[in-house]
């Protein structure tokens, strides 16, 4: 465990990186993994799979666009904390779209926003990732975390987000904690003072 281990205090920028993206992920997670749920048992929609299919089409268009759009507009500029930060706030404003009102229509809209935002995130926090890394002798070990940041939220969001449905008050609730997660991300990865 001490091979994984990076120690905060010493690496500050690093460990704020990977903070945000846990932050970002869960909040992603939360925000899709039941929404066919969510068209069946709370917007009671009569096709919800194919509703399902429209809002995953209209995610993945925007996701497309901006992860390589993001990524130009980074590189050009030089700058990653602002492009990561919006990322994350167009995510959460999908997030509270659906808590003020949930909607078929307004989950179109949110899936653009959503789209567009974990889209300009995976291209440019990848990048801002790569220049915090503590040590150049251990870059694989150090971007291994990192992938725990990807993957765990993935696996675990699908179990906080039952038990926040069933236990905390049902769908709003949920999304209001997608939203809250997406913030965090952006606010964490504004605490990185060694790149621009």
């Amino acid at each position: 465990t001490e091979a994984m281990w990076v120690s905060p205090r010493a690496y500050p920028d690093f460990a704020w990186a990977f903070g945000g993206r846990v932050a970002v992920n869960v909040g992603n997670a939360l925000g899709t993994t039941y929404l066919l749920y969510f068209f069946t048992n709370d917007l009671h929609l009569k096709d919800p799979d194919t509703s399902l299919l429209y809002t995953t089409a209209v995610y993945l268009v925007f996701t497309l666009l901006t992860t390589y759009g993001g990524g130009v507009l980074s590189d050009r500029s030089g700058r990653r904390r602002v492009f990561v930060a919006i990322a994350s706030v167009l995510q959460g404003i999908a997030a509270v779209l659906l808590v003020i009102w949930p909607s078929f229509s307004t989950t179109m809209i949110a899936a653009a926003f959503l789209g567009a935002g974990y889209g300009a995130f995976l291209s440019v926090d990848q990048a801002l990732v790569t220049q915090v890394l503590p040590d150049a002798e251990t870059r694989a070990k150090d971007l291994g975390i990192m992938n725990i940041g990807n993957n765990v939220p993935q696996a675990l969001a699908p179990v906080a987000a039952a038990l926040i449905i069933d236990q905390l008050g049902g769908y709003r609730v949920l999304f209001a904690f997608a939203g809250i997660f997406t913030f965090l991300g952006a606010t964490m990865v504004y605490r990185i003072r060694s790149i621009r």
